[in-house]
């Protein structure tokens, strides 16, 4: 840069005080574009600056808009995110094939007809650089998690996640043969994530319970680690007790707006990161990327998915950063919902769409990852 500087100003014949004035110029604007962006960098790493990720290790997870969400940002970015776990969502592009999102929810179903659609549209975008290349799932996991009781987004639309990766498989000409899909549709819970913590006494018969009726904050007492479950599908190398060795890592709160948050992505003012003793000091460890559902974002429910969702309690096991982006609740998305069927514009579901670039920006800022969208990232 300095070499091409000097030349453009010898060509210009310009004067000795003139080149130093002009030259003065540019090295303080230099200067000040360096800093600025030193600045930004620390913002988002300070906290985390003895972090240190292994590319193979970075998932994501949701439950319902945020289980929709998990699937797309998987496509648009599959050498980001190779491992990938939703639960009590629907697959990919739904909202868009069945021409009505009602149609993606209980008591509806997805045809085959329809399902063929949605894989042509997905093949159809990854040649166009809408989505990723799915080579780079040779080597991932999807694994797929939904509720026998859930009467929200039904076990039928559900299911429809396994069937869509299966026929994205079968027609790759072998170039995902190693990619892992697993389903778990068999467990007795509604439109919840299921927690560790054991039932609640139910003293009436008509009283509600939380596991199988879909209640806020939408964390069932059920006694099923749905958490660990999705980890240990996701994580299948890693072998823990019945129980977390350490709780007591660290939730760091970072600015939205610092991995390029903007008024078209609609997410809340804050990303929050837990970070376990066992990731400090250059330790390798994986990175978890964590989509709550409608109304569990932190405007209708505070820190609550964040603090007891259960991924916390697991972190130090498996050695994983997780971070919870946040979505923001306005009038276009009353239930803080993630974008599954185009509020955010009609390119929601590839990797131009704000969430999904966002989430990707997220991803790269703290694993490190170069924040380039060329063919060799795709």
């Amino acid at each position: 840069m300095l070499v091409s500087f000097i030349m453009f100003f010898q060509r210009k014949k310009m004067n000795g005080r003139k080149l130093f004035t002009c030259a003065a110029a540019f090295f303080l604007l230099f200067n000040a574009a360096v800093q600025a962006q030193s600045s930004t960098s620390s913002a988002v790493k300070s906290p985390l600056a003895d972090v240190n990720i292994q590319p193979d290790r970075v998932a994501v997870t949701g439950i319902s808009s945020g289980a929709f969400m998990a699937t797309q940002l998987q496509l648009a970015y599959p050498k980001i995110f190779p491992l990938a776990a939703m639960l009590a969502g629907g697959p990919y592009d739904c909202a868009l094939v069945q021409r009505d999102m009602a149609k993606c929810l209980y008591p509806s179903f997805i045809t085959d007809k329809d399902l063929s659609a949605a894989v042509n549209r997905a093949k159809k975008k990854s040649y166009y650089r809408l989505l990723g290349d799915f080579s780079h799932l040779d080597h991932g996991i999807v694994y797929v998690l939904y509720g026998t009781a859930d009467k929200v987004v039904g076990t039928q639309i559900a299911g429809s996640i396994t069937k869509f990766y299966q026929r994205l498989k079968s027609l790759s000409n072998g170039r995902l043969d190693g990619l892992q899909i697993s389903e778990d549709g068999s467990r007795d819970f509604g439109h919840t994530f299921p927690t560790y913590l054991t039932p609640l006494p139910i003293a009436n018969p008509h009283e509600d319970d939380d596991c199988v009726e879909s209640i806020p904050p939408y964390l069932g007492h059920c006694g099923f680690d749905a958490a660990k479950n999705i980890l240990q599908h996701l994580y299948p190398q890693v072998t823990t007790g019945t129980e977390p060795t350490n709780t007591s890592g660290a939730l760091i709160q970072l600015s939205a707006d610092s991995f390029g948050a903007t008024a078209a992505t609609f997410a809340g003012k804050w990303v929050y990161v837990y970070k376990p003793a066992a990731c400090s000091n250059g330790t390798p460890c994986g990175l978890l990327v964590v989509l709550h559902g409608c109304n569990q974002n932190d405007e209708a429910i505070g820190q609550t998915f964040v603090q007891n969702v259960g991924f916390n309690r697991w972190a130090e096991d498996y050695r994983l950063i997780v971070v919870y982006p946040q979505t923001k609740t306005v009038k276009e998305n009353f239930g803080g919902c993630w974008d599954w069927w185009g509020y955010t514009g009609h390119h929601f579901d590839t990797r131009n769409a704000p969430q999904i670039s966002w989430l990707a920006r997220i991803a790269r800022a703290l694993s490190s990852q170069p924040h380039t969208d060329q063919a060799a990232n795709r």
